[in-house]
């Protein structure tokens, strides 16, 4: 646990120290006395992301150059010497590294996914340059999220591959910092803070373990930030430039949530201004935006994979054979049946195409995700509705509502705001029930709209009308809840060192050997094809790794490898 909390702590310091310049160079030349450092996670992991995406198009992310990027920051910051900032990064590092090495320690990998593509793409990152039409060796490499270029660029020669496990961890970690400042902040108004304390409820109860996070975690704790952003008061440039930040960066990891976007664009038509429209930050994220869909080009001949209606059918490595995952329209119709309960039809079992055809496929849906997600939100919504009949009740006992003296001059904006925020989530969810409704595809529109309503709702009862006391009884009801899940943690981590498992989440296989698995090469022209997984998923191993290959999908005959200047294109021969 030591190595984790150490590795977490440098980690920290350095995704701040590269928000910090990144801060200075795309928002704002200065940074006030009374910043929230935590949200220079967040700006620091965009910045790393654009980093390892754009070199990967000329160079793997390989050990070396993966030190040169964790080092070139510490010492230009170090150059550029700024007293307070260093010991502001030094302190709140703490914090971070204590809460994420609680998290991760004795904690698993995201299953399925992590060894099903998460972790072979990170170590096709680790080894190769982009590799033009990956996804004909496995689907799911058209789909990538920017986390893994994230996640690839922490594995140097101080972490090694261990260092891959950690992104992921510090957004976490410094999103629910960011949500703690925010709420404590004396400027954010009421409503905001009630929302606020319904978001960092949800995350204690629901987001808490590491295991769970995924691709799926950082996009929906992202559109948390963009909403909350949103409902503060100021709607000058700098709430533009971070949302449009956040939208970003949400697309990048999660298409589902692609109507963030619609919130910064709100901004900039509302009251616009050309520098609201074209200033640095808005420029760096549209070719930021450019390049992850030339990768999303190269990779699987669409813009945006699988939506068929992004794709370039005449490029040569896309996949035009239906039957075949790689192709978009079966993938996309595939990935929609199975999130609406494809799997778990009962009798006369229908193919994807039938299954989607009407709306029969609701009363699965209803018997099989519905329950789950019913079962996930239960503490959290047991919780928070207890928590409401009290309110209530006090209400009642004073027989009246009483509006806050300062609603007018403080909550105005944040009140109109709420409308926006509210009818871009409402149509999230409706969408997301409609087109892939998994609990993490879209908890970021269903919590939004749920904790929004019960703002609004709430704001004007009296128990909020004394600021201090009802800030103070937020705080020791999350630091009570925070209790509960570390307790839960440490329970884990005592039967972790029971069991003698690895205290680092297993990258490597799904057992408790922690060492890379060694799968078979498969060979063309007495040189490695590609590599296929004995048994089970790829995991973290040599790359690039798939484990679909079964001598029926295709053979070596039917695919072909070429070398372009350096590049590998595998393509279907026609």
């Amino acid at each position: 646990m030591l190595e984790i909390l150490v590795y977490s702590y440098l980690s920290s310091i350095h995704i701040y120290i590269c928000g910090y310049l990144f801060f200075l160079i795309f928002i704002n030349n200065k940074i006030s006395n009374n910043y929230n450092i935590f949200e220079l996670g967040i700006f620091g992991a965009f910045a790393l992301s654009f980093i390892g995406l754009f070199f990967n198009f000329f160079t793997s992310l390989d050990k070396i150059f993966n030190t040169i990027i964790f080092l070139l920051p510490i010492i230009l910051f170090l150059f550029f010497f700024n007293k307070r900032f260093i010991k502001l990064f030094l302190l709140f590092s703490i914090p971070v590294s204590i809460l994420l090495t609680l998290t991760m320690s004795y904690d698993g990998t995201y299953r399925p996914d992590a060894g099903l593509y998460h972790l072979p793409f990170i170590s096709i990152l680790n080894e190769n340059k982009i590799i033009i039409g990956i996804n004909n060796i496995h689907f799911r490499f058209g789909h990538i999220s920017i986390m893994q270029y994230l996640s690839a660029i922490y594995n140097n020669f101080i972490f090694g591959d261990k260092g891959i496990t950690i992104p992921v961890g510090i957004i976490f970690c410094n999103f629910l910092g960011y949500c703690l400042i925010e709420l404590i902040r004396k400027k954010n108004s009421n409503m905001l803070k009630i929302f606020i304390f319904i978001i960092i409820i949800f995350i204690l109860f629901r987001v808490n373990r590491y295991s769970d996070f995924g691709n799926d975690a950082p996009a929906n704790l992202l559109f948390f930030y963009i909403i909350i952003e949103s409902l503060k008061g100021n709607n000058g440039l700098l709430k533009i430039k971070k949302t449009i930040i956040a939208s970003t960066f949400i697309f990048l990891n999660k298409i589902t949530l692609l109507l963030a976007f619609f919130i910064p664009f709100f901004y900039i038509i509302k009251n616009f201004k050309i520098e609201y429209l074209i200033n640095k930050l808005s420029i760096f994220s549209f070719i930021f935006i450019l390049f992850f869909l030339g990768k999303n080009l190269l990779i699987s001949g669409c813009l945006v994979f699988p939506l068929e209606q992004t794709c370039f059918k005449n490029l040569y490595w896309y996949d035009a054979n239906s039957n075949r995952g790689s192709n978009a329209y079966n993938a996309r119709v595939e990935n929609e049946a199975w999130t609406k309960g494809w799997v778990n039809q009962v009798e006369n079992k229908k193919n994807y195409t039938e299954y989607l055809n009407n709306y029969t496929w609701i009363k699965t849906w209803l018997s099989s995700e519905g329950k789950t997600i019913t079962k996930k939100l239960l503490p959290f919504s047991i919780f928070i509705f207890a928590l409401i009949i009290i309110l209530k009740t006090y209400e009642i006992r004073v027989n009246k509502y009483t509006k806050n003296k300062d609603r007018e001059s403080n909550e105005t904006n944040t009140h109109k705001n709420f409308y926006l925020c509210f009818f871009i989530s409402f149509i999230g969810c409706i969408i997301w029930f409609l087109k892939f409704p998994v609990f993490r595809y879209g908890y970021g529109y269903l919590i939004s709209t749920t904790g929004l309503l019960i703002s609004f709702y709430c704001v004007n009862f009296k128990f909020f009308s004394n600021r201090k006391k009802f800030v103070d009884v937020m705080k020791y009801l999350i630091f009570f809840v925070i209790f509960l899940v570390t307790i839960k943690n440490f329970v884990r981590i005592y039967e972790g060192i029971d069991k003698n498992k690895s205290v680092w989440p297993n990258i490597y296989n799904s057992g408790n050997s922690f060492k890379k698995k060694d799968n078979l090469e498969i060979l063309k022209n007495n040189e490695v094809f590609f590599y296929k997984s004995k048994k089970g998923e790829c995991y973290y191993s040599k790359s690039p790794c798939t484990h679909y290959y079964n001598g029926t999908d295709f053979t070596l005959d039917e695919i072909s490898i070429n070398n372009f200047k350096g590049y590998k294109i595998y393509f279907f021969i026609k």
